[in-house]
Formats: C-alpha cells, sequence, structure tokens
C-alpha cells in the first residue's frame, strides 16, 4: 500500500509519535500532527481579536526575518508605533505576500527569489516573526502563582504552534548581554497624559511589555523563531522503522517556507490568550458587564 509509511522524517512528529503510540504506520501520526490543525486555532482567535477590539486592543504580526534575509528593524522605534501611520504601515504588510514591512517596495522579490532558489536546491526555510499587542491595559496576568504569569502563558502559547523553536519577549538578546541600566524601562511622569489616562510613561520597551509576570501597559512584543519545515524535497538521512534499516526519510507533500503563513497562526494564539486573561480580571455575563468592569478599573487605575 503505497499510502503506509515506515520511513520517518527528522524533525517531524513522526518518529516520536510512531514509537510513542505504538503506530506501525507512521501515517497515523503525520496526519494527526499536521498542521492543518491550526485552522481551528485562527478561526477562534478572529473572534478573540473582534472581542479585544471592543477594549482598544489589537494584535498584528509582521515578518522580520526568511533564513538569512533579514528585514531592518528597531526594536524601540517599530513602524508600528507611528500612530499616524500605523494603518497605512499595517496596509504594507497586509500586501505583501510575505507579509513584511518594506519602505522600499523591493524587498518582496528579493525574498521571494531567494525561496525559489531554496525550492530549486530541494531545502526549506525558517525564520524570525515579531507579534505585538497594542492597548492593553496594566496588570494582566499576575505574579503571585507560576501558572498565571502572563509571558509564561505567552511564550507556552506560541511554543504550542508547529515548526516554532524560540519564543523572545522583548529585546531578550539585549536583556543578557547588556548591564541592568541599559534593560530595564525606566518609568517617568506623564506630563502631557490627560486625566482619564496613566499618569506614567516609559521611553523604551526591552522588557516587551512585561514585568513580574503582568502586563505593564507597553505593547506586549513576541519574537518567534520558526525552524524550517521538516519536509524536505531532497530526503534526510533517517531510518525504516519496519526494516530497522538505514533510509531517506518519506517526501510527503512540501512547503518552501511556512513563515508567513505562521505569523497569522502566532496571532490567533496571542489573541486567545490575552482574551483568557483579559476575562480573568474583567470577565462578566455579558459585554456590557465586561466593559463597566473594565472602565472601573481604568478609572482606579488613573487614579493612582
Amino acid at each position: 500500500d503505497e499510502k503506509y509509511i515506515s520511513k520517518v522524517r527528522p524533525g517531524h512528529a513522526d518518529f516520536a509519535g510512531a514509537l510513542k503510540y505504538n503506530a506501525p504506520d507512521v501515517r497515523d501520526i503525520l496526519e494527526r500532527s499536521s498542521a492543518r490543525e491550526t485552522t481551528s486555532r485562527v478561526a477562534v482567535g478572529a473572534l478573540c481579536k473582534r472581542f479585544l477590539s471592543e477594549f482598544g486592543i489589537e494584535i498584528f504580526s509582521h515578518v522580520l526575518q526568511i533564513g538569512n534575509k533579514k528585514i531592518e528593524h528597531d526594536h524601540n522605534q517599530p513602524w508600528w508605533l507611528d500612530q499616524k501611520n500605523y494603518q497605512a504601515n499595517k496596509d504594507k504588510v497586509e500586501a505583501s505576500e510575505l507579509r513584511i514591512y518594506d519602505q522600499s517596495g523591493k524587498m518582496d522579490d528579493e525574498f521571494k527569489a531567494y525561496i525559489d532558489e531554496t525550492r530549486k536546491q530541494g531545502d526549506t526555510l525558517g525564520g524570525l516573526i515579531e507579534v505585538f499587542a497594542l492597548g492593553l491595559p496594566v496588570g494582566l496576568g499576575s505574579h503571585v502563582q507560576w501558572d498565571r504569569r502572563l509571558d509564561g502563558l505567552i511564550a507556552q502559547a506560541m511554543m504550542s504552534t508547529h515548526t516554532v523553536k524560540s519564543v523572545e519577549i522583548g529585546a531578550a538578546e539585549d536583556s543578557y548581554t547588556l548591564p541592568g541600566s541599559k534593560v530595564h524601562d525606566q518609568i517617568y511622569v506623564d506630563k502631557d497624559a490627560t486625566k482619564d489616562a496613566l499618569k506614567y510613561k516609559r521611553n523604551t520597551n526591552n522588557l516587551g511589555g512585561t514585568e513580574g509576570g503582568m502586563s505593564n501597559g507597553m505593547p506586549i512584543t513576541c519574537r518567534v523563531g520558526v525552524k524550517p519545515i521538516p519536509t524536505l524535497i531532497s530526503k534526510l538521512d533517517s531510518v525504516d522503522l519496519d526494516t530497522k534499516d538505514a533510509a531517506k526519510s518519506h517526501f510527503e507533500r512540501s512547503d518552501i517556507c511556512v513563515v508567513p503563513a505562521a505569523g497569522v497562526v502566532l496571532e490567533a494564539m496571542m489573541a486567545i490568550t490575552i482574551t483568557q486573561a483579559f476575562l480573568e480580571k474583567f470577565g462578566g455575563d455579558s459585554i456590557e458587564e465586561t466593559k463597566r468592569n473594565f472602565k472601573g478599573y481604568q478609572d482606579y487605575i488613573a487614579d493612582r
């Protein structure tokens, strides 16, 4: 039977899943572990994004890197902090097939040529995605227990997504290479704040909008590393679990680069996680009650 599979793919669920679940036919594993499962996550995430929009919270993503091709990006002055041009800049990302922000308009073609060349070589590419959330209040999540920490919940949600191998909240690399005086986001009195707004501000966001497992009022920023997908046209060295002999890995079907599509899934996971934390703090039995709870908290925060 051509559909019966015993040759496993390195980097996929095939090997560990076949042994764990005593599955002679690896197809039982590869189909259940397929990224098609993320369709339901995106659907739920869309509902969560719509819910959060009622409270001025927005979640979006863009691609920072594919393979060794990088987009220039200033962590503390990203394009999405430009409120005046935010929608126009967001539209540029949506118009890009690769979901990259590129003022020159030339990077899409350069990146696509790079992906096409990788395809010719029978290989695949991973990359780096930034997911961000704007408009969060102070205090989602909690410091009182490990499993309520918002950054931990976000990291788990990101890591649960197929092909993800790293998660950085904020400017993670700077956090372990620079002294504390250059990392921690210092707090200042905001003399321009309106009477209904938080009276404090920060000039940096190195910690990515979380402190002590809680949102601190700054944008949540999360950079997610996505590995190359493991189904390669040029098959990898592996084994045949039936014969116990060396073999080339099974070739099922192969995309070359799923990084742009992964960003859509990661947005959904961010939305689901933040919605859960939001409802834990402000939830009621109706949207009207939740809005009242949220407004009361905003008024309280503004008076502090």
